[in-house]
């Protein structure tokens, strides 16, 4: 099947779901192999509500065109959505309360996805990432995100300090995510208006970002481990911050 240059594959039961769900009109043609799956005959009903085009393949298409993804036997052709530039953020800052998470250096669509799925059960207005040196949305992230990549803006930056450097002019109190920080996360009283900034598992966040974010925090854990995986640290900070602003 080919696709022309605005098109993409998304499979997976969820992220199928929800882009049927949110922007019906964009998706092309729904792929599933023959199923009993009670979620698969519901999207196929959802599908012809649409007037979306249906086609049953073998198995052994999935397989072919979906090695590296848990595919479902189930896939749609869309048109891509567009990531948001930085004039999006305008929209976003004149809010009362700000919620933004910035992805700073990842590189894998897996912990990418993972991310925006914490993000969206924190309710996040939106995440932010680099132009370059960053993964974007691709199918992976939009089926390890299970949905939440077609629920949250996903705003692409020429360059993170300056954008930081922005919210604050508007108010928001901006969190990094340092391993070296004195501050632990749980100790934090955090403000209505705020970005939390991860960086990539190897490499952190940047020196130059880390000198502009207004508050060091970190996770305190065994010292039988370095780290936690870049999407696990995501969660467990949103969630902290959610809970203390809505006991708060």
């Amino acid at each position: 099947m080919k696709l022309n240059a605005e098109e993409e594959f998304v499979c997976g039961l969820n992220a199928v779901s929800q882009i049927i769900k949110t922007r019906p009109k964009s998706v092309r043609t729904l792929i599933t192999a023959e199923s009993r799956n009670e979620r698969v005959k519901s999207i196929v009903q959802d599908s012809n509500i649409h007037m979306i085009e249906v086609i049953k393949e073998k198995a052994s298409f999935f397989e072919d065109n979906f090695k590296e993804i848990n595919h479902q036997n189930i896939a749609i052709v869309c048109n891509k959505r567009s990531e948001e530039s930085e004039d999006f953020l305008e929209s976003i800052l004149k809010q009362e309360n700000i919620k933004i998470l910035i992805l700073e250096g990842l590189t894998d669509p897996h912990n990418v996805g993972a991310c925006l799925r914490s993000a969206a059960g924190c309710d996040v207005d939106a995440v932010i990432v680099p132009k370059n040196r960053s993964c974007h949305l691709t199918p992976t992230v939009r089926k390890i995100s299970c949905g939440a990549s077609e629920l949250i803006p996903f705003v692409v930056v020429t360059n993170i300090v300056r954008t930081i450097n922005k919210l604050q002019d508007c108010g928001v109190r901006v969190y990094g995510s340092d391993l070296q920080a004195n501050a632990s996360h749980d100790q934090v009283k955090y403000s209505k208006k705020f970005a939390l900034v991860i960086g990539s598992e190897d490499k952190g966040i940047r020196r130059l970002t880390r000198e502009n974010c207004d508050e060091l925090i970190k996770i305190d854990m065994s010292q039988k481990m370095d780290s936690l995986n870049a999407s696990v640290s995501t969660g467990i900070l949103l969630f902290e911050i959610a809970r203390q602003n809505k006991i708060n």
